[in-house]
């Protein structure tokens, strides 16, 4: 995993969202630079819909119940209606860069991490969305915790 420069990561907090709080309803969109590398992590009751370019290459991640422990679970669109790209180039950008966008996030919202630090045990799922069964799938990317 390629180590993240924290100073290209910025962080926006929305609507009634708090650097410490709440957890459930936290949901952030991630976005990038292709110019410059900076990471854009918006954390907000609602996704930054204001964000998404037609690249539509944002990542959406938002705290959920799972099972009985608290799980950080998201989606990346790697084909579709409007998208545009390839979509096996896509998929395998998303899937080799979902480690930096991760620890982006982490960084973002360190002083949750910092305040609640059982919540680096929570487990991360996203959901790569596609009409194609060979990329639509749900990958296991371990804790958020391994992204410090």
């Amino acid at each position: 995993m390629k180590k993240l420069n924290p100073q290209k990561v910025f962080v926006q907090y929305r609507n009634t969202i708090k650097p410490y709080e709440p957890v459930i309803g936290r949901k952030y969109t991630i976005t990038h630079s292709d110019t410059t590398a900076e990471l854009f992590v918006f954390i907000a009751g609602n996704y930054a819909e204001d964000q998404i370019t037609i690249m539509r290459d944002e990542v959406r991640v938002a705290w959920e119940q799972n099972e009985k422990r608290l799980a950080l679970i998201g989606s990346v669109i790697v084909d579709g209606k409007g998208v545009k790209g390839n979509p096996n180039i896509r998929n395998k950008i998303f899937y080799n860069e979902m480690p930096t966008a991760l620890q982006a996030l982490r960084q973002a919202d360190r002083f949750l991490f910092e305040k609640e630090p059982h919540l680096d045990n929570a487990p991360v799922f996203i959901h790569f969305i596609s009409s194609n069964p060979a990329y639509d799938k749900t990958y296991d990317f371990g804790t958020i915790g391994n992204y410090k």
